[in-house]
């Protein structure tokens, strides 16, 4: 209990720790409201790279597990296992690319990635694999698994909708900036 009171008093008397410690109670000048949203941007873009990587990773992951259970499988279900790692690894390039636009290649050149066609690639296999695992298995746990890559697929489009409100915010702190002199 006297930590609870000892946090109420840190509230009340202004000595809260919290997260808009670099943002001044004081009007800012131009200088300083670019120089915040700089740090906007800078941490907007390391968030969507660790983002990306760990996304990746997850996709990778899935996609080498069921190439995995491709190999041990029979008929149908080979195919089915490789449609579904083909659809994870097409959600996995769509979603570094919405993050991250483009890929440094020998720290040189950059290239940019077209999205429109991976996407309808991505939708066309997520079709095929719903469609031979409807025919081929009446399981709940197969069901369940031929899920996977349209919740990836899902994913990766909730992350760019994300990811798009995010950079409208941005430009909206760039619309509000507003003149201000020390006197």
């Amino acid at each position: 209990m006297s930590r609870l009171r000892k946090i109420d008093r840190d509230i009340l008397s202004g000595r809260a720790i919290d997260g808009d410690e670099e943002i001044p109670d004081h009007p800012m000048d131009s200088e300083e409201q670019e120089e915040l949203i700089q740090k906007f941007e800078v941490n907007n873009s390391l968030l969507n790279k660790r983002c990306a990587n760990v996304l990746s990773l997850t996709y990778l992951l899935f996609s080498g597990f069921c190439v995995m259970l491709a190999g041990k499988a029979q008929g149908r279900e080979t195919g089915l296992f490789v449609l579904i790692a083909q659809s994870i690894i097409c959600s996995m390039i769509l979603a570094r690319y919405e993050l991250m636009h483009s890929y440094t290649i020998f720290r040189r050149y950059s290239i940019h990635i077209n999205n429109s066609r991976i996407q309808k690639v991505n939708v066309i296999l997520i079709v095929l694999i719903e469609w031979i695992g409807f025919e081929a298995h009446k399981s709940w746990r197969m069901f369940m698994f031929r899920q996977i890559p349209l919740i990836f697929f899902l994913i990766t489009k909730i992350l760019k909708k994300w990811s798009n409100e995010m950079e409208k915010e941005l430009n909206q702190l760039r619309k509000m900036k507003y003149k201000y002199k020390n006197a």
